[in-house]
């Protein structure tokens, strides 16, 4: 990953910019009021190995908190999103329409995407999703806690966000 990072010193740069703005603006405002969505999301029914159906799985919330034109890359945007992840959730596969950089802000992630290993992100931590690749899914493992994530993503002008594949 610290290969992928070192060849996009630009875009790293941008990361750390809009995720300090954001972090500032996110302390500003309580958790509970970017989560406020989590009790009407969809749900996923998935069946376990014995073919019994096992409970739905509520899906993340996702709020777009800034999307703006690039100044230093025409026909660019840079959108920042808070993904809020309930107890359980689950993200099926999909792909971005742009290049994302993702900080833990909360919790714990699983997440398998562009032909990596399966890994746990932590609180404090991030990772990059190159455009184009397949997020084969994306978790938040806890039965208990939920999980928060700031992303940000630098995409052509109208391009899909995320587009789910199944």
């Amino acid at each position: 990953m610290t290969a992928l990072i070192s060849r996009r010193p630009s875009q790293l740069w941008l990361f750390t910019a809009f995720a300090t703005a954001t972090a500032l603006w996110l302390a500003a405002k309580p958790m509970a009021e970017l989560a406020t969505q989590a009790g009407r999301l969809p749900w996923i029914v998935c069946s376990a190995a014995s073919g019994e159906a096992t409970p739905p799985r509520p899906r993340s919330v996702v709020t777009t908190l800034q999307s703006e034109p690039s100044v230093a890359a025409r026909g660019k945007y840079v959108t920042v999103q808070f993904v809020h992840m309930p107890p359980m959730a689950l993200s099926p596969p999909h792909v971005h329409g742009g290049d994302v950089t993702a900080y833990v802000i909360k919790g714990i992630v699983r997440s398998e995407h562009a032909g990596l290993p399966v890994a746990d992100y932590h609180a404090g931590e991030t990772f990059y999703e190159p455009y184009g690749t397949t997020h084969a899914f994306f978790e938040n493992p806890s039965p208990s806690e939920g999980a928060d994530i700031l992303a940000v993503t630098v995409h052509d002008e109208g391009a899909p966000l995320t587009t789910f594949l199944d």
